[in-house]
């Protein structure tokens, strides 16, 4: 009985304890379940909270990087380091000069140490800078007796020339003066006909193109043209000749140049691209003309071409990077022009003030180094260089396509042009008057005594205009340190101190253009004075551009900044160069002012 009452009392005790055992064997199963299930979630936790902060960062970033942009496009007050504060976060944006027409933002966001970096940079749309106190084109520059071009206060004025100087006594050029090797256009090299677009970096694999070439001489190239367009504001890009490579280009390249954003507009246009080391072109061997785009869906390039092959002596390609990716063949020719570096040009009978740099120097005296092939009959105080290469061809600061937006600009957009953009026939300013933008069918006469035209928007004159007695152009003040633009298809003559002036804002000019064909000798619809503009008297505070002729600058003159296919100072005419206009913007234009040519994180 005892054995069964104690066999009865030790069951219950096992039982027990094997449901306590299950029990804490439930348990622990359970707490590793749980654990499985709780650890990812908790990590995921973690990580949508680096995240977060992650992405506050970076919008952050975007905050500090887009004031700094509007601040810098708007003109308004920054320095060159700033911090943009949210709660107890903060983004610091660094700005930095890449060039006199283009700057660098760098934000940085930092919330709780996670470091988020956005840059952008920042371009002139309209990026004109003029570096010298005259630059001409291939008809060069002549000085009568005792003419000057110099910089105001003392500082030197600077020369560029496509074609030679030729002086008379006493003409002086008191800073650098460059000329040019001789240019001549390769007739056998070029495609002329467009009648295709063809886009060129938008999506891959057509990023890079290439058009090739042969040339008809053996000479160096000088520069080559592109008939193209853009789309937004795609950053410069590189140009780049390279030879040839059993039928595709090279991987390696000849020389290359900049296909500068700023000169392309929103319409077809030659865009110039020179060489400051030209290369040397040997007759009948093929060479590659090479676009290194970058890709991006609404900055891009269309570069026109046609789509018959017309051009025998070459074919078009593409690939999604020149130098690494194969290429391939696309119906047409793209359309372009060849330039080769031919004939002597020259400094004659012309006192320099700095360094002298031309293929032949003659009777001139140089105040600084001379660099040259020939020199007779010359003084140089500084160090001789004979047998220099000649210096390259200098693109003009505007392009065709520049003005062809500045005409739209005048037009409301469009040209022809439209109301209320439009004045039909001639327009005589006879009281003070506040116009633009506007184009004017006729032409554009200021004759009557002292009277003021404020330019409210870019003034397009079919015809000429005729500046005198006294009379005054100014930019409205709403274009704070940008500048305004009256242009011309016909001559301009200013005479009985005409006065230019900005908006009143440091940094701001007026420019004046005429796009008139007449070379002195030459042209049709010339002037009594045989030019494209004819200055008298004190015509000062403005900028004169003659994209095509010659402008003619008569006894007392004294303009601010002057560039054309030609010049010619008579006696005692004076150019004196402002440095401030290295960074003169225009307002009009397809973007304005300051455009955004890149934005990225780099971090």
């Amino acid at each position: 009985m005892k054995g069964m009452l104690i066999q009865r009392h030790r069951a219950p005790a096992k039982q027990g304890q094997a449901a306590i055992t299950v029990v804490i064997l439930f348990l622990v199963g359970s707490l590793i379940v749980i654990g499985g299930i709780s650890f990812p979630i908790v990590k995921e936790i973690q990580a949508v909270g680096e995240f977060t902060r992650s992405k506050q960062s970076y919008y952050l970033a975007e905050a500090g990087l887009e004031d700094a942009a509007y601040r810098i496009r708007k003109g308004k007050q920054i320095d060159i380091e700033e911090t943009v504060t949210l709660s107890e976060s903060s983004a610091i944006t660094t700005i930095s000069d890449i060039s006199s027409s283009e700057k660098q933002i760098i934000a940085v966001g930092d919330v709780d140490d996670r470091i988020r970096i956005v840059s952008t940079n920042l371009s002139t749309a309209i990026g004109i800078s003029f570096f010298y106190g005259v630059q001409a084109g291939e008809g060069g520059i002549e000085m009568d007796e005792n003419s000057s071009i110099q910089g105001t206060g003392g500082s030197v004025g600077n020369v560029y020339s496509n074609g030679p100087i030729i002086g008379s006594n006493g003409a002086t050029i008191t800073g650098d003066t460059i000329v040019a090797g001789g240019l001549e256009e390769d007739n056998q090299a070029r495609s002329l006909v467009c009648n295709q677009d063809q886009i060129v970096g938008q999506a891959d694999p057509q990023i890079d193109f290439a058009q090739s070439f042969t040339p008809g001489d053996s000479q160096p190239l000088a520069k080559v043209s592109l008939y193209i367009k853009k789309v937004g504001n795609p950053a410069d890009r590189d140009v780049r000749i390279v030879a040839d490579n059993g039928g595709v280009p090279d991987n390696d390249y000849l020389t290359k140049g900049k296909l500068k954003s700023s000169l392309v507009g929103s319409e077809y246009g030659w865009i110039d691209i020179t060489f400051s080391n030209p290369t040397m072109l040997v007759q009948g061997q093929t060479y590659w003309i090479v676009l290194d785009a970058n890709r991006s869906s609404n900055r891009y390039w269309i570069w026109c071409k046609d789509s018959n092959q017309g051009y025998g002596n070459g074919v078009g390609m593409y690939s999604e990077d020149w130098d690494d990716d194969p290429w391939t063949l696309i119906i047409g020719d793209l359309t372009f022009r060849t330039f080769l570096g031919v004939g002597a040009t020259s400094i004659d009978n012309v006192n320099v003030g700095g360094t002298a740099k031309a293929n032949t120097i003659t009777n001139s005296t140089i105040g600084g180094d001379a660099y040259y092939q020939t020199i007779t009959s010359s003084t140089v105080t500084g160090t001789s260089y004979p047998g220099s290469t000649d210096p390259p061809v200098s693109s003009m600061p505007i392009s065709d396509a520049n003005i062809t937006d500045w005409k739209n600009d005048a037009g409301c957009g469009v040209q022809p042009a439209v109301p209320p953009c439009l004045y039909i026939g001639n327009y005589s300013v006879t009281a003070d008057v506040s116009l633009g933008p506007l184009t004017i069918t006729g032409d554009l006469l200021m004759q009557n005594n002292n009277m003021t035209l404020t330019v409210e928007g870019t003034i397009f004159v079919e015809g000429n205009l005729d500046v005198e007695n006294g009379s005054t152009i100014q930019c409205a003040a709403s274009f704070g340190t940008d500048s305004c633009i009256v242009l011309t298809d016909g001559w301009i003559h200013i005479k009985n101190n005409g006065t230019f002036r900005g908006s009143g804002t440091a940094g701001s000019y007026i420019m004046m253009l005429s796009t008139l064909a007449c070379t002195g000798s030459s042209g049709t619809n010339c002037t009594d004075h045989t030019g494209s503009m004819d200055l008298h008297n004190n015509a000062s505070g403005a900028i004169f551009y003659a994209t095509n002729g010659q402008i003619n600058l008569h006894n007392g003159v004294n303009a601010t900044e002057v560039t054309g296919y030609k010049i010619r100072l008579d006696n005692t005419a004076t150019i004196t160069y402002e440095q401030g206009l290295i960074n003169s913007n225009f307002s009009s234009g397809p973007s304005g002012s300051w455009g955004i040519s890149s934005w990225l994180e780099t971090e």
